[in-house]
């Protein structure tokens, strides 16, 4: 089995779609149980809540714990060890098209990325967010997520 990919950093959206991308041209190993169609729907799930919100909270009480635990691994932008099971509003479908999944990642990647796009307020584990604290987030989760896909060909080696 591959080593994830745990300095995977994206400093944008963009540079998400083109991993993405990447890994569908040169195929890809995953570490983990999802397929790389289940990793997007998750993210797609996730990139969704920035524009119209989340049907899940978490206790309000814990937000603060979460924020502090969250703050440096958020700044960094790097996966992140930590684990945890999603909330099952935006846990992925098992009969997944890769194709789909991946037009919708992009979709939603392209509409975060625009200056004007409005997003929602509140996340539900960490609370208030700002444009770039949404941003951050999202680069991050994508991070982390598709650091369990390795390409079988590194970019480094396709550029």
């Amino acid at each position: 089995m591959p080593q994830r990919r745990m300095d995977l950093y994206f400093p944008n959206l963009n540079a998400a779609c083109e991993d993405v991308r990447h890994l569908r041209q040169v195929g890809n190993e995953l570490t983990e149980q999802w397929s790389l169609a289940q990793i997007l729907d998750h993210l797609n799930l996730s990139l969704q809540m920035t524009l119209t919100g989340a049907e899940f909270t978490f206790p309000v009480l814990l937000r603060p714990l979460f924020r502090v635990m969250f703050s440096r691994t958020l700044r960094v932008g790097k996966p992140s060890k930590l684990r945890g099971k999603a909330p099952k509003e935006i846990q992925p479908s098992a009969n997944l098209d890769e194709d789909s999944c991946a037009n919708r990642f992009y979709q939603l990647c392209d509409t975060l990325m625009q200056p004007d796009t409005k997003f929602v307020e509140t996340y539900p584990m960490l609370g208030r967010l700002n444009r770039e604290q949404w941003l951050q987030l999202q680069q991050w989760h994508c991070a982390h997520h598709l650091s369990f896909a390795v390409p079988h060909v590194s970019r480094s080696k396709t550029v």
